[in-house]
């Protein structure tokens, strides 16, 4: 299994497909099928899935793998015939006799809703599979234990909702930790939920003091909260920090997150909170991270500016050919010059 997430993450997916289609068991083949689809999304997952999906004989794993389907469906951008693979797995469903079973699998379908974006439809299979349990006749450790797998798969959903609507499924799983008198966990989730209600009103001055107060891991998970243009900036301020603090690849990680919602997205925040933040990477000698963002510039004053302090900057290092490099891509001749005579300076 590793094995073959390593071989999706470094771009191998058609290796990856093969040694997935090497798993005996059709439905963690299609568990990891879908991993792959995730990371590619590349359409060859589909004729193996659907291979798959005919070697399962049991209806509880066929409603599994059809709501799996569903989510590798939609984020192939087939949205019809992701709702077409939910609708399936919905039907099966309903016709299961077991309230046990169907609980499970209800959770399931909910779960792959949700990373589909459908949460409302997610909320509503929820509450159903929290239903058949409470209705059920199972013996009152299956109950609890039934309770204790959901609230959590509840939990984890509303740790990935990036809207209000996260609310609803924390505050779906307080209620079933609450019946179940899981104290504790009722406790961080009402923190949970009223740091959520925090960033929505405040946006990026409650991410802000939560990085102020170095609750880096908080700051991560609220910063989807925020509008893109406010995000990127909190993710380009997250970067920061990590890099500040030594944790290297995680920096690196944020950053290229920033810059993909920044690039990809194309919400870009405004130059002078990029001209500040592109600084402070400078200052702790982070310069191609900085070369990086003052790329991003359009405010050629400031950009241009910025550039030729990176320059100076490489040449201090002893990097003269990629201060010159620099420099020299200055468009307005009056800086260039200034630059370019600092580099010889540095160089002397």
């Amino acid at each position: 299994m590793d094995e073959i997430i390593h071989l999706a993450r470094v771009g191998n997916i058609r290796r990856a497909i093969e040694k997935a289609l090497e798993i005996e068991n059709p439905l963690k083949r299609i568990k990891i099928l879908t991993y792959i689809a995730e990371i590619s999304r590349r359409e060859d997952v589909l004729p193996p899935m659907l291979d798959s999906l005919d070697e399962i004989s049991s209806t509880p794993e066929k409603i599994i793998a059809l709501s799996l389907l569903g989510y590798t469906l939609y984020l192939l951008d087939r949205d019809s015939e992701a709702e077409r693979a939910f609708e399936s797995a919905v039907q099966m469903a309903e016709s299961l006799t077991s309230p046990r079973v169907k609980a499970e699998v209800f959770a399931a379908i909910a779960r792959n809703m949700a990373l589909s974006d459908r949460y409302s439809d997610s909320y509503v299979y929820f509450r159903l599979a929290v239903e058949q349990l409470q209705f059920s006749r199972a013996l009152y450790s299956e109950v609890i234990s039934g309770l204790i797998k959901i609230a959590r798969l509840v939990e984890k959903t509303a740790d990935e909702i990036p809207t209000e609507k996260a609310l609803d499924f924390y505050e779906l799983a307080r209620e079933l930790y609450s019946s179940i008198r899981f104290t504790l966990q009722v406790e961080v989730l009402e923190e949970k939920m009223e740091l959520v209600r925090d960033v929505l009103k405040r946006k990026s001055a409650a991410i802000t003091e939560l990085i102020e107060k170095g609750d880096i891991e908080r700051a991560m998970k609220m910063v989807r909260f925020l509008p893109p243009k406010e995000k990127a900036s909190s993710l380009l301020e997250i970067s920061y920090w990590l890099f500040l603090h030594e944790y290297r690849n995680l920096g690196k990680s944020v950053l290229e997150d920033a810059l993909s919602t920044i690039l990809v997205g194309k919400f870009k925040p405004n130059d002078s909170d990029l001209d500040g933040i592109a600084r402070r990477f400078l200052r702790i000698g982070l310069l191609e991270e900085a070369l990086t963002i003052a790329g991003i510039i359009e405010d050629e004053k400031k950009a241009l500016s910025l550039l030729g302090e990176i320059a100076v900057a490489y040449a201090r290092r002893g990097d003269v050919n990629r201060a010159l490099s620099i420099a020299e891509g200055i468009q307005d001749e009056e800086l260039r010059t200034a630059v370019l005579e600092n580099l010889k300076s540095e160089e002397a």
